[in-house]
């Protein structure tokens, strides 16, 4: 495995990514049963395509984004509520936001016609050390907002 290679072990099998040029070129995914001496390998954007649907973007994000940099993009997103209460009951509106998004994520989101990507909007790239930079200037007040705000969500119909 080269220095750039990741290996995920488990006890009944072993992932793994960036193990060989040919690997990284054709961005192929490696699984190997414990104590099988066949694997299999299957590029990431056949993996991707199956999960799509399967399992949420925020787990999809987290595997599937480079880890020392992210290329983020704004996107708008439209949530529908149906009020029960403060309007009238079973009155529906829509609230339209934008937000940042990995541009992988953005591209099937769009695809999908789950949210639009806004091309007025710079795009930029999200690094390690920005994100480490970014981290030690929070402060305990901003986690609370953040807190506050996505609780806000838990009532929203799905």
């Amino acid at each position: 495995m080269n220095d750039k290679g990741i290996k995920l072990e488990r006890p009944t099998f072993t992932v793994e990514v960036k193990y060989s040029p040919e690997a990284i070129e054709k961005k192929l995914v490696r699984f190997t049963l414990v104590g099988e001496e066949k694997s299999f390998e299957i590029s990431a954007e056949e993996m991707a395509s199956m999960l799509v649907g399967q399992v949420n973007s925020e787990t999809l994000a987290a595997t599937f984004v480079e880890t020392d940099r992210v290329n983020v993009v704004e996107v708008g997103r439209q949530i529908q509520c149906v009020l029960n209460k403060d309007f009238k009951a079973g009155e529906i509106i829509n609230i339209n936001y934008t937000h940042p998004y990995p541009i992988e994520f953005a591209l099937i989101e769009e695809a999908a016609k789950y949210a639009k990507i806004n091309m007025d909007a710079p795009a930029f790239t999200l690094t390690a050390e920005y994100i480490e930079e970014v981290k030690k200037k929070i402060k305990p007040e901003m986690e609370k907002y953040i807190e506050t705000f996505y609780k806000s969500f838990k009532h929203l119909p799905k």
